[in-house]
């Protein structure tokens, strides 16, 4: 039998997915308060356990991630197989940057303010998602899944990833971190969904921020590092964007006292565009872990597999 580890919260009516697989002896335990000893003789492991905790286990083979950022562990031990739930976060991220982007071009933000008030007061002209120049920096699920719906909404659609294969329907063309540039200024929205990677992080300083469209909208999925925090505070100090919606930070947790909790235009929620907030999310993590479960007991390859020296 394969000792299984499931070190991510499964409700008691989702338990049945795995303790009906053959050959597989299944544990549920609870991540918060797990000791080394308990994961002892584990085979596999389900959750984004602490990597000092797992990275000496004797009998590990294989950490299945419940994210799909997996920068963090790139020094696991080589002999261990790391995959991530990639393909689960695609609907609920996506879904939440097109909420942002509303939010910000139809000024309604501004309007749940002055609902306070009490004021009838009319903001004034808005723009439309239609007809508008969209830039997706990274294109695996999550910016795949966004420049469909904004596709799907009438925009023009543009994509970034790290080498260009092929262009999808949806996306009007395809270009690299080399040459993202040459669009850039162009576009009236500018979403980033990038795992943090040595290529990622600061890729978006003062230089390239001033090369945005002056006026457009900043989204960010991904991770807070691909942004510049300080450079970011002083052109939105500036009111150079529309608008900075992010649901990541650098650093993260944004301490209480940071400047940028309290500049005009910046949105802030606390990095739960994905997690498990969405059922759709957590569903789509445990199959994901079942189908790779069933392809590991049958010797055969598993799906989602990390390149750890690019931590995706």
């Amino acid at each position: 039998m394969t000792k299984v580890i499931i070190a991510t919260p499964v409700p008691d009516s989702r338990k049945g997915l795995f303790t009906s697989i053959e050959g597989a002896d299944i544990t549920f335990i609870d991540r918060s308060s797990v000791t080394r000893e308990e994961l002892l003789g584990a085979e596999v492991i389900l959750g984004n356990l602490p990597l000092d905790l797992v990275n000496d286990l004797p009998d590990l083979k294989w950490l299945q991630l419940d994210s799909a950022g997996a920068n963090t562990y790139s020094s696991l031990n080589e002999n261990v197989t790391l995959t991530n739930a990639s393909g689960a976060y695609g609907i609920a991220i996506s879904e939440h940057m097109i909420g942002c982007v509303f939010m910000v071009m139809k000024n309604l933000a501004r309007y749940l303010e002055i609902q306070k008030e009490h004021s009838f007061t009319n903001l004034g002209s808005v723009k439309t998602v239609d007809g508008s120049r969209v830039l997706s920096v990274g294109m695996g699920d999550i910016g795949s899944s966004f420049a469909k719906k904004m596709n799907a909404l009438g925009a023009e659609v543009y994509g970034v990833r790290r080498n260009v294969h092929e262009t999808p329907d949806y996306v009007k063309a395809m270009y690299t971190m080399e040459n993202m540039d040459e669009i850039l200024p162009e576009c009236d929205i500018v979403a980033l969904s990038l795992p943090e990677t040595a290529e990622t992080i600061h890729l978006f300083d003062e230089a390239r921020l001033r090369k945005m469209k002056k006026g457009a909208i900043l989204v960010n999925v991904g991770r807070g590092t691909a942004v510049v925090t300080e450079d970011l505070l002083k052109i939105m100090k500036e009111g150079y964007l529309a608008g900075a919606c992010l649901d990541v930070t650098d650093p993260e947790p944004l301490p209480k006292n940071h400047p940028l909790w309290n500049t005009e235009h910046v949105y802030i929620t606390p990095h739960i565009s994905g997690r498990f907030n969405a059922e759709v999310t957590y569903d789509r993590v445990l199959n994901i872990f079942r189908t790779n479960l069933l392809h590991y007991l049958a010797g055969e390859p598993l799906d989602n597999i990390v390149n750890k020296s690019i931590g995706y």
